[in-house]
């Protein structure tokens, strides 16, 4: 039986990047994608249960997250670059160059796009907490804009280049333990109201936790700290500001669908699915894949890796082994 003690990193060149990889197991390859503001860490559970499977799993730190090399410049972080990072480590570890691919947060929207650029590297795909959305008629940060007008939202706040880095560089405990948190921890009351005018950043408005939950333990908090003090914030909010750009270089597949088996895994009470339930997400995500499973998780929020891993390790075996 493989433990967390057993997890491998190591530095390899990817698509021109100096790459950090962890890894533990063997088989054939799971791929986990992590999120932000994450790195590889944020899979060691569900990666010694995939060994323990009978898999290799592998989890990379993306470009621009704790020891992997920073993009030279924002632009570079569109989906093009990052799915052809993501192509080299199929390469790179898969001998039959396919793999069950896993993603979670930007990970999963990077891994929405890999499927649909590269079906063929994908045997099984596994998704978690943001759904596939139809492709709207306006780019995605136009139609924020609009409909926040005046009020602030983080994913608007993070298109001016330099700035939200430069508060969370400056403060990454306080970003951090305000977005680790479950739905239910006891936060005080925001310092900052909604509306742009007054100024400030998104720490601010978020409302520093009363308490930390408990799957948030200190050796956890202090890992992500130490990535991003390494690696600062830049890189993962350049994600962010690719989205228009994503846009544009997906609409050619806007109607295309996902043929390998797909399971999409959230916690029920993730502000990032609306309150949609199993029923509700189908009828989003069906037509575009007809062989989809949906597992959602009572009274869980966004980090559901850690915040529920037996549940999400069970999900994740049990849909392996379908294959």
């Amino acid at each position: 039986m493989y433990g967390l003690e057993d997890i491998t990193l190591e530095h390899r060149t990817i698509s021109g990047l100096r790459t950090r990889v962890a890894s533990v197991g063997t088989g054939p390859i799971a791929l986990f994608i992590h999120g932000w503001p994450e790195c590889w860490y944020s899979w060691r559970q569900q990666m010694v249960a995939l060994a323990n499977a009978g898999y290799t799993a592998v989890a990379p730190d993306m470009p621009g997250f704790g020891e992997t090399d920073a993009l030279p410049n924002a632009q570079d972080y569109n989906v093009t670059r990052i799915a052809g990072f993501m192509q080299e480590l199929v390469d790179q570890f898969s001998a039959d160059g396919s793999v069950l691919l896993i993603g979670h947060d930007w990970g999963a929207i990077n891994c929405w796009h890999f499927v649909q650029l590269h079906p063929e590297r994908v045997n099984r795909l596994v998704i978690m907490s943001v759904p596939l959305r139809p492709i709207a008629n306006v780019p995605p940060i136009e139609f924020l804009r609009g409909y926040f007008g005046d009020q602030f939202f983080y994913q608007i706040y993070f298109q001016e280049q330099g700035v939200a880095e430069a508060e969370f560089d400056a403060n990454p405990e306080g970003i951090l333990r305000a977005l680790y948190c479950s739905p239910d921890t006891p936060r005080h009351p925001p310092a900052l109201g909604k509306s742009t005018s007054e100024g400030g950043g998104w720490i601010g408005r978020l409302g520093v936790p009363k308490e930390q939950p408990a799957w948030l333990t200190d050796d956890m908090l202090e890992y992500y700290l130490s990535a991003y003090r390494h690696s600062g914030f830049a890189g993962g909010i350049n994600y962010y500001r690719n989205f228009d750009e994503n846009w544009r270089r997906m609409l050619p597949w806007r109607n295309s669908t996902i043929q390998c088996p797909v399971l999409f895994i959230a916690g029920a009470a993730d502000s990032v699915i609306q309150g949609a339930d199993a029923s509700a997400l189908r009828g989003m995500m069906g037509k575009r894949i007809p062989d989809l499973q949906i597992e959602l998780l009572p009274k869980i929020g966004h980090w559901l890796q850690s915040e529920s891993p037996e549940a999400v390790n069970n999900a994740l075996v049990s849909f392996a082994q379908q294959a």
